[in-house]
């Protein structure tokens, strides 16, 4: 029944009925909502691999009416598949697909930015970063979905108030891992009525969670809409008793409306058909069994479901919600709110968080979730800190040697190690930054909270001290180790191209990062472009046969996209530094004698 009989559910519950002074000046409508997807079918192994398979074209809501008015509960119910989660995601303008029908606040189309600014999501599956504590999270969340020009002491008040009306308030400094699954339901609750939304959508809040904080949860969603909202829940399997909460009750299978309106409608209803609910039964659970599609029965099951769908648009279940749809639609005393009035005045009069403030808040989040996991980023600077040192031993005091052929090959495959080793560690140190936070990064994105660019510059800016430290640190180790000379000088000679190659590995990570789903699909790319760019460093291969310039080599980088010289002036003899001769020649063409006579410094053009 569409509005609340307070006389009849008196008897039923004991809960708190409706204040008389609830605003009801909302009715939300939605008229022969049909939604239909496109399903790829296999057409062969061939087809498959070029991506040229078959679609057909599967419905999944005929038809799908309904109505709910402000201050109402209302719980979308059925079977699996039977279009629960597709219909809350129609009415709520946030599908993606080909549907058609009517959504209507107050008789009035409603557009998508529209419904957005005014209605609240909570989605079944919650995402966030869990090394936040619930302040801190809430926190974000506020300036992100808040009207930049609220002052900060606003926010924060206006956090405080929700955590305590949710039962919050004495686990405000506990993180989100380690929070229960009612109280975690709680939290995403919270963030959505951050902006005081007129309509909340909730996907299944209660799955996952017990019946004691099923009930929990079901009634501080109660208590919401007796706050003049319209909240809207599709229930997968309710405990007994938690469907007498609710309001209304909007049965669904496959994908038509078997029934909408008070559960003890539903009862009436199913009785008048010869389904009566044993007394001892859930009646949630006798309803949804009574529209299920039962295995090797399907076709009887399905001529059940639809009877039962063409018995509720015979009955006056079914002709009342009609009617109440038809005045909806065409009375015009039902006016819009003042704050809906003009959709884009209300959509310019909000201010979103500039730039500037969305990167400030989201390096901040990244920096505390860097430093609650310090023990993977310290685990892995320890690992290339002893790989420099393993790098380094078979090197020792390789300046100290005889000028020789030898000689220059050990250096040349130092310095080869010391840069693969950094492109390699910095290059799949990154990969799993965007597969882990794709889902989060998506939904934010879509809910308008910030965009990509500041998200992105936000991850650089975190991996820039770390790929600019760890280098320097780990050329220091093996400039000692191995005693090569140069004084400051010399050092920086050695390290910048380390540290250069480490920031352009971070950015060719990223950039794989970024370009697939997985990072299976990442890694699998990365190794030709990796075997491409160790087959033209400038070690295996003769780059005099491709590219010349004068007479010295020099190679674009292909895995960093930059030319990068790496230079030395360590590798001499005794203490003659005095000459300024350099080998100027590719290795392969030194002989033991010339490499003997040459005393200073050498440029060596590693091309990496």
């Amino acid at each position: 029944m569409i509005f609340y009989d307070t006389v009849r559910m008196k008897q039923q519950m004991k809960y708190p009925t409706l204040p008389l002074n609830v605003p009801n000046d909302l009715c939300l409508t939605w008229k022969n909502i049909s939604y239909t997807v496109e399903r790829k079918t296999n057409g062969g192994s061939l087809r498959a691999i070029f991506g040229f398979q078959y679609t057909e074209l599967i419905q999944l809501l005929h038809g799908v009416s309904g109505i709910v008015n402000s201050g109402m509960l209302m719980a979308i119910m059925g079977p699996s598949g039977a279009g629960k989660t597709t219909l809350l995601a129609t009415i709520s303008r946030r599908v993606k697909g080909k549907a058609t029908g009517d959504v209507l606040l107050n008789g009035k189309p409603i557009d998508t930015e529209q419904m957005i600014r005014i209605s609240g999501f909570v989605p079944q599956t919650d995402l966030a970063i869990e090394s936040l504590t619930i302040q801190e999270h809430m926190e974000f969340m506020a300036c992100m979905k808040m009207d930049r020009r609220l002052r900060a002491n606003f926010r924060r008040q206006r956090i405080t108030v929700l955590l305590r009306e949710l039962g919050l308030a004495k686990c405000i400094s506990t993180k989100l891992s380690a929070l229960s699954g009612g109280e975690r339901k709680r939290v995403t609750l919270a963030v959505e009525l951050l902006t005081e939304p007129s309509i909340l959508f909730c996907d299944e809040p209660t799955t996952g969670l017990d019946s004691y904080g099923a009930m929990t949860v079901v009634r501080t969603l109660r208590e919401v809409a007796a706050s003049g909202r319209i909240v809207i829940c599709s229930l997968h399997q309710p405990a007994s008793g938690l469907l007498e909460i609710f309001h209304e009750v909007l049965l669904l299978s496959g994908g038509r409306v078997a029934f909408q309106g008070s559960s003890i409608d539903a009862t009436e209803f199913f009785d008048s058909l010869n389904l009566s609910c044993p007394p001892t039964f859930n009646s949630a659970e006798f309803y949804v069994s009574q529209l299920s599609i039962i295995r090797d029965k399907e076709a009887e099951s399905y001529r059940k479901v639809n009877w039962i769908c063409d018995q509720y648009e015979k009955s006056k279940y079914g002709l009342r919600v009609s009617k109440l749809i038809e005045y909806s639609c065409v009375t015009e005393s039902m006016e819009l709110p003042s704050i809906f009035s003009d959709v884009s005045l209300s959509l310019k009069n909000f201010k979103k968080a500039r730039f500037l403030t969305q990167l400030h808040w989201l390096v901040w989040r990244i920096y505390l979730d860097y430093k609650r996991n310090y023990t993977t980023l310290f685990l892995r600077f320890i690992t290339y800190m002893c790989i420099g040192v393993l790098i380094g031993l078979p090197f020792m005091n390789i300046s100290g040697e005889a000028m020789n052929q030898d000689t220059i090959q050990n250096m040349q495959g130092l310095l080869y190690l010391v840069v693969v080793e950094t492109v390699f560690t910095f290059n799949y140190a990154v990969f799993y930054t965007f597969p882990r936070e794709l889902p989060l990064l998506l939904r934010d994105i879509a809910s308008g909270l910030y965009g990509p660019a500041p998200y992105y510059f936000s991850k650089v800016i975190v991996l820039i001290p770390g790929a600019i430290i760890q280098p320097l640190l780990y050329s220091a180790f093996i400039f000692a180790i191995t005693g090569l000379k140069g004084g400051l000088l010399g050092f920086v000679y050695f390290a910048l191209p380390v540290v250069v190659c480490a920031i352009s590995a971070s950015a060719f990570g990223l950039f794989l990062s970024a370009s697939f789903k997985s990072m299976e699909t990442a890694s699998l790319f990365s190794v030709p472009l990796d075997f491409l760019g160790l087959m033209f460093c400038g070690i295996y291969l003769h780059l005099g046969l491709f590219f010349r310039s004068g007479r010295a080599v020099y190679f674009q980088r292909t895995r960093g996209f930059r030319k990068i010289w790496l230079l030395t002036n360590s590798l001499h003899h005794g203490h003659n530094r005095s000459s300024s001769n350099f080998f100027i020649q590719p290795f392969g063409r030194f002989s033991g004698n010339q490499a003997q006579k040459s005393q200073g410094t050498c440029l060596l053009n590693i091309l990496l």
